[in-house]
């Protein structure tokens, strides 16, 4: 059956690829972002584009009121919207670090909060959430954003769970490094630069982090496991794309904290 589909951070990367799957699998999509309507590629695409600031209470609202008079319903909530900081927790100001979770997590806290009365009246609905292996370990000289995915992945544990009396179902997906706009669109703390004493381990992390993401997995890999997912009844917590991250999980619970740490060390800054 056709489903109602709304997809924030829809417009690039992962969250544009999902758009285009699922409309190519004739399901009505609502995709969104914040510079929508400034773009002249904006009506030559199949679904609906829409502008939704997710730090903006009154865009999100907007939208759900949206979707609800043109549909009368939403089926799903994949949250896609998010951007990462490098730079390290000295370099990095309260403020710097408070944009960073309005986007990746309190932007997905509106969105979820915002569908939440529509699919409990509903009784039934899914919210997948894009997130990140770097939930599952603190990066160095990235680590708002790894902290931003770490309570994302905390948040999404508990709407499983209150949801589930009102038959609504929620995952996150955990993918590694992904080959998209992702990269170009890093910010960089504005204590991160020549004259910081962390300037050389910062920039050898973070050239790290783009060499790895630009031999990553295509996003339209991702965006099929999204758009699979969609289909099921019951999902799991936690979803990972590629094999390799489900074997690191599990070196993760045998081995000590302390060589963890290492292998990051020496992945990372070595």
């Amino acid at each position: 059956m056709p489903k109602v589909v709304v997809v924030s951070g829809g417009t690039s990367g992962i969250g544009q690829k999902c758009a285009e799957q699922l409309t190519m699998r004739g399901h009505t999509v609502y995709a969104t972002g914040r510079r929508v309507g400034t773009d002249e590629l904006d009506h030559q695409v199949a679904y609906k584009l829409v502008r939704c600031d997710v730090t903006d209470q009154q865009s999100v609202d907007k939208l759900i009121t949206q979707v609800m008079d043109e549909q009368g319903r939403i089926d799903v909530l994949i949250n896609c919207a998010g951007f990462a900081l490098g730079g390290g927790v000295e370099d990095t100001t309260v403020e710097e670090a408070q944009r960073q979770f309005e986007v990746n997590f309190f932007g997905t806290h509106r969105m979820i909060r915002a569908v939440l009365p529509v699919m409990r009246q509903q009784r039934n609905g899914s919210i997948i959430t894009v997130s990140s292996v770097a939930s599952e370990f603190a990066i160095p000289f990235q680590v708002f954003y790894s902290a931003s995915k770490m309570a994302l992945d905390g948040m999404m544990q508990a709407v499983r769970m209150e949801g589930r009396a009102f038959g609504i179902e929620a995952t996150c997906v955990n993918p590694g490094d992904v080959k998209s706009g992702f990269t170009e669109a890093r910010h960089q703390a504005e204590g991160c630069h020549p004259g910081s004493p962390y300037y050389d381990l910062s920039m050898r992390s973070i050239e790290t982090m783009k060499k790895d993401e630009m031999a990553g997995l295509n996003p339209e890999r991702v965006a099929g496991l999204v758009c699979d997912l969609m289909e099921k009844r019951k999902l799991k917590p936690k979803y990972f794309v590629e094999g390799k991250y489900k074997a690191v999980m599990i070196l993760k619970r045998i081995l000590p904290s302390q060589t963890v740490e290492k292998l990051l060390v020496q992945l990372y800054l070595s």
